[in-house]
């Protein structure tokens, strides 16, 4: 998989062996429950959670969570409270590195419209 993303960076390489964002995430979902993909979705998770955890005490606050909103382009910031709401699964006010890894990890392979992870990025808009 990751010589194709190595072939993308070449400007002579064969459009018909380069990776789309549609077969790539063919190929996640359909190793979704691999377990050396788990792990590398918690690494990305926790390198993730450490950048936004600005203030280093093992937690995101709503600031600090509401900060990756904007940083990611989402300008319309109070979906974030809505969305930290949802993934502050034992509420008490602050997202721990697991809750984060979850909802992140349920966003993307959650078959389920209506699980509260759906939020992760905030309400999803058509």
């Amino acid at each position: 998989m990751w010589e194709n993303f190595r072939k993308k960076a070449d400007p002579a390489a064969d459009d018909k062996i380069l990776i789309t964002a549609e077969v790539l995430g063919e190929a996640l979902w359909k190793q979704r429950d691999d377990p050396e993909l788990k792990r590398c979705l918690v690494d990305l998770n926790i390198a993730l959670f450490n950048l936004m955890d600005t203030n280093n005490d093992g937690y995101l606050d709503i600031e600090e969570h509401r900060r990756m909103f904007h940083q990611v382009g989402i300008p319309d910031t109070w979906n974030s409270r809505q969305a930290f709401n949802a993934i502050d699964v034992n509420h008490d006010g602050k997202l721990s590195v697991q809750e984060f890894g979850e909802a992140d990890y349920e966003f993307f392979f959650s078959d389920d419209e209506n699980s509260p992870y759906s939020l992760f990025f905030g309400p999803l808009v058509d």
